[in-house]
């Protein structure tokens, strides 16, 4: 499942740059992408919880805020995803996807006072470097071109 999830993670970025090219609305894009997805979920749960009515009563509570907090980020995730892939490439925006896990590592120390360990720490430091070195292969790799400049592969 890992696999799976890294390619197609791979082949989204990908795409998503070469849409952009012929239709460059990121954020109408990034609503259509939601929105799809939204109704892929409804049919889902549909699906998996016909005889459960229980499980879409709409609770005024901290779920309502979650849900909907996590619809923004996501919706607001996907355009800065797209807009970045557009000026700057797909390979910026994949060198930036394991920054997600040193910021769940440094968020969850502060937010639910967990314990910061060496491994969290070095893996951190790992990550960070990676991403660096990255970056600074594509500048060299790069040097004075812009993305929308550079032959398709």
């Amino acid at each position: 499942m890992l696999v799976a999830s890294c390619f197609s993670w791979s082949c989204y970025l990908i795409l998503q740059a070469k849409i952009l090219k012929s239709y460059p609305a990121e954020l109408s894009l990034a609503a259509l992408m939601c929105f799809t997805g939204m109704v892929e979920a409804h049919i889902m749960a549909l699906v998996w919880e016909r005889n459960n009515t229980s499980v879409w009563q709409v609770h005024p509570d901290v779920r309502l805020l979650a849900f909907v907090y996590g619809g923004v980020v996501s919706g607001l995730a996907y355009y800065v995803i797209g807009w970045v892939g557009k000026e700057r490439g797909p390979v910026f925006v994949c060198a930036f996807s394991p920054l997600n896990m040193v910021i769940v590592a440094v968020l969850s120390s502060f937010v639910f006072s967990e314990a910061m360990y060496l491994g969290r720490v070095i893996g951190a430091a790992v990550i960070v470097l990676g991403i660096y070195l990255v970056l600074w292969g594509k500048s060299k790799d790069n040097k004075g071109q812009h993305p929308s400049d550079l032959p398709e592969t």
